[in-house]
């Protein structure tokens, strides 16, 4: 590889959405004939790409600039683009604080990152790409073209970009603009390119995925895609997130049940265990509701893993409305949850409510949750040790390198002795013990092919499943209505 080459790093905080983002910007800096730097002071391109969702990602951010300023002191002719939600939240007035940054890219722009870069080479400086789509009447909400670069076991994979929802603790909305889905044909020829160049399992990403197909109409619906994607050969799992109780639908959970690709999984955000703290976050469920749709899923599939997001300490929430969370994640028994702080978010209405929760109570209500859910899990992992489970090897483990280390169809990570050659296999492996992040297991059994591992007992495809007549239509069966 040539010494003069040019070399770029692409720093990422936040989402699987932002991860991907950060993909496709290197994808597009290796067109340009830039290649991966080996650290940020081998690199003629450094991309941020931010997230806003919480303050800390933010701060690191802030952090980050302050040392990248002092090293373009010292290489004048870096260049240094912010990207993502917090370049699209502050625009221009993060530019006029930090002089030093190129280019300003917010989340609808990164197609243009070729076309700033020459311009900044040509003495035009700074640049932006702020614009996002707008559902007027007149101009359909765009998705971007993307770009196949390196193509690992694992892929994210796009379905849908920006958000309707408007919940009053989100930036979302605002930072990545209207919900609109991509086509499905081009998400099929995707996964169908990327399983050509050795990719095994997909998981499809979105804002809220149970909606994708709104902006397209014709029924298309996001259990028409999986069906779809279920028949890509080559094609061994199939995961999405990130769903919302308000539109999980009897279709998709027949999906669920029936695709034998579709891991038996579903990240699906809780919140709030109270009612009128889910009416004030303007989730538009209630807790009755969460738990008919937790009653149905484990009645379909009695082996899925359900995981979570749960927020403490929202504007007006009082103890016994914390308690009443509590007591839903104890009836609940999540597999595993993501767990954090109310933090109040420029521009949303939560961060302009009067009532705000002190931060010190805050912190003592994550302090609880945190080990309830701890336990939980644990119990939850320790329940399953003597289980074998099919497990897509991965590779090495990167705390053991003398173990293999691989995913269950239900997202758990388990390790086991093994040699390298067995990465990118499909593996049957016993749990022989349990901890929060997974198990420990071994090796008994390999080759076995996915309709015969996929699914556990008589769980093949239904004939209430999605059907092959184009339109995505389905029957209607007892267990595919949203309502009981």
């Amino acid at each position: 590889m040539s010494k003069t080459q040019p070399a770029f790093k692409v720093l990422t905080w936040g989402c699987q959405m932002n991860e991907d983002d950060s993909h496709q910007m290197a994808n597009l800096l290796r067109q340009m004939g830039y290649r991966p730097a080996s650290d940020e002071s081998d690199a003629d391109v450094i991309m941020l790409n931010t997230c806003s969702v919480r303050e800390k990602p933010e701060q690191k951010v802030r952090s980050k600039l302050g040392e990248l300023r002092l090293l373009k002191e010292q290489k004048p002719d870096l260049i240094i683009g912010l990207c993502g939600c917090m370049a699209q939240r502050e625009g221009l007035e993060f530019v006029r604080r930090t002089p030093y940054v190129d280019m300003v890219i917010g989340t609808g722009g990164i197609s243009e990152i070729p076309s700033l870069i020459r311009r900044i080479r040509a003495g035009e400086k700074p640049v932006y790409a702020l614009d996002l789509p707008k559902r007027n009447g007149r101009v359909e909400p765009a998705v971007p073209c993307r770009v196949i670069g390196e193509v690992g076991l694992k892929q994210f994979v796009p379905v849908m970009y920006g958000c309707d929802n408007y919940c009053a603790y989100c930036v979302v909305p605002y930072a990545r603009g209207p919900e609109r889905s991509r086509p499905i044909e081009d998400i099929v020829d995707e996964v169908t390119e990327l399983v050509s160049r050795g990719c095994r399992e997909v998981t499809l990403i979105g804002q809220n995925v149970d909606s994708y197909g709104r902006t397209i109409g014709h029924g298309v619906d996001f259990a028409c895609l999986l069906d779809k994607l279920n028949d890509v050969p080559g094609l061994e799992r199939i995961r999405f997130t990130t769903s919302h109780p308000k539109d999980l639908s009897g279709r998709l959970m027949d999906a669920l049940a029936d695709l034998p690709k579709v891991c038996e999984h579903l990240h699906l955000p809780i919140q709030a265990g109270d009612n009128n703290v889910l009416r004030a976050m303007r989730r538009g469920y209630t807790v009755e509701h969460y738990l008919d749709l937790v009653e149905r899923l484990r009645d379909r599939l009695p082996g899925i893993a359900l995981t979570t997001d749960v927020m403490v300490g929202f504007p007006g929430e009082t103890e016994e409305q914390f308690r009443n969370t509590l007591r839903t994640i104890q009836r609940i028994r999540f597999d595993a949850a993501f767990m954090f702080v109310f933090n109040p978010r420029p521009g949303t209405t939560a961060a302009r409510m009067d009532n705000q929760v002190d931060s010190a109570t805050r912190k003592r209500r994550l302090s609880e949750l945190i080990p309830l859910q701890n336990r939980i899990t644990l119990e939850t992992n320790k329940s399953r040790v003597g289980r074998q489970f099919e497990v897509l090897v991965e590779g090495p483990s990167e705390k053991d390198s003398s173990k293999l280390t691989g995913s269950t169809r239900t997202h758990k990570t388990i390790n086991f002795p093994g040699g390298p050659g067995l990465t990118g296999s499909i593996v049957m492996v016993r749990a022989v013990s349990a901890h929060p992040w997974g198990f420990t297991g071994e090796l008994t059994e390999r080759g076995r092919s996915t309709t015969e591992s996929s699914r556990d007992g008589n769980r093949g495809r239904s004939t209430t499943g999605p059907s092959r007549d184009g339109n995505c239509s389905r029957s209607t069966t007892e267990s595919s209505r949203d309502g009981k």
